[in-house]
């Protein structure tokens, strides 16, 4: 988070208020881009005449000063020099646009970097904030890979990874249809079930929303199914999972996965299962095309 802190003489910075901050925000995002905008925090200090000397003898009139305070690594990052010279020229310009020309060769920008252990935001050291942003970020990039596992051990028809993936005691429910395979035997038992019982399988699972809370989070996921069954009936399903997970020792697990059907169409299918476009009575285009001459 940039600070930048000008002082000024009080009759300088009179009236200028608005434009200087708005001056200032702007250099900081010519240099890190629009994302850095509500970061930045701007605080004029104006110092009454007399309470500003230079050897000695009170100041009439005083080129500004600027202390910019920012995260140290801005600076020990690979172009941080060049990140420095385009700051500090950008608050260069900024200041004596808005205060006046005639003070340019004199602005003083001290670049301050801090040390995230040694910079606070209501009571919380940046580096531990850091430190859990990162951590949560880690948290649903697991969580989301362990959905798309789940998905992968279906279509694969991976019945032992799939019961992996769930904790001893989990549980899979599909309430419209009556179903709940506890424990990853049961879950085991179920995906067997689901691969005899189907003649053509297939789901797409989209991201969804997750809700963190230590070492449990819930979370819902959007899905579709198109499942052809044995000896006759099509289903067409758009659903949702409702999930629960735990953070276990081999990582996050599925608590529970709830499926909830918004969408069903029992409409025969006209297709079938995998196979060249020849198997289900369309030609190749190659095979339709004219002959070349």
């Amino acid at each position: 988070m940039p600070h930048l802190t000008v002082h000024a003489l009080e009759p300088q910075i009179a009236g200028h208020e608005r434009d200087l901050i708005a001056r200032l925000t702007q250099a900081v995002t010519s240099v890190y881009g629009e994302a850095a905008r509500d970061l930045v925090a701007v605080r004029l200090v104006g110092l009454a005449a007399g309470r500003w000397a230079v050897g000695g003898v009170p100041c009439q009139e005083v080129a500004p000063t600027v202390t910019f305070a920012v995260r140290e690594n801005a600076f020990t990052r690979a172009d941080g020099r060049q990140i420095a010279a385009r700051l500090v020229a950008a608050v260069t310009d900024a200041v004596a646009t808005t205060l006046g020309e005639h003070h340019r060769d004199g602005i003083v920008v001290d670049l301050v970097a801090t040390r995230d252990d040694r910079t606070a935001v209501g009571g919380r050291p940046v580096s531990d904030v850091a430190e859990r942003e990162a951590d949560e970020f880690r948290d649903r990039a697991e969580i989301e890979a362990l959905r798309a596992e789940f998905t992968d051990a279906v279509m694969m028809n991976d019945h032992d990874r799939l019961a992996s993936l769930f904790v001893p005691d989990g549980v899979v429910r599909i309430p419209d249809a009556g179903i709940e395979a506890v424990g990853r035997d049961g879950i085991r038992g179920l995906g067997q079930q689901r691969e005899a019982g189907f003649d053509v399988f297939v789901q797409t699972t989209h991201p969804g929303v997750v809700s963190l809370s230590g070492d449990t989070a819930t979370g819902r996921a959007c899905l579709s199914e198109v499942i052809r069954i044995r000896g006759g009936g099509s289903h067409l399903n758009y659903a949702l999972y409702h999930d629960r997970y735990r953070r276990t020792p081999e990582g996050w697990r599925f608590v529970e996965r709830a499926y909830e059907i918004r969408y069903l169409d029992s409409t025969p299918l006209a297709g079938g299962p995998g196979g060249s476009l020849m198997d289900h009575g369309q030609p190749h285009s190659a095979q339709t095309s004219e002959p070349r001459g």
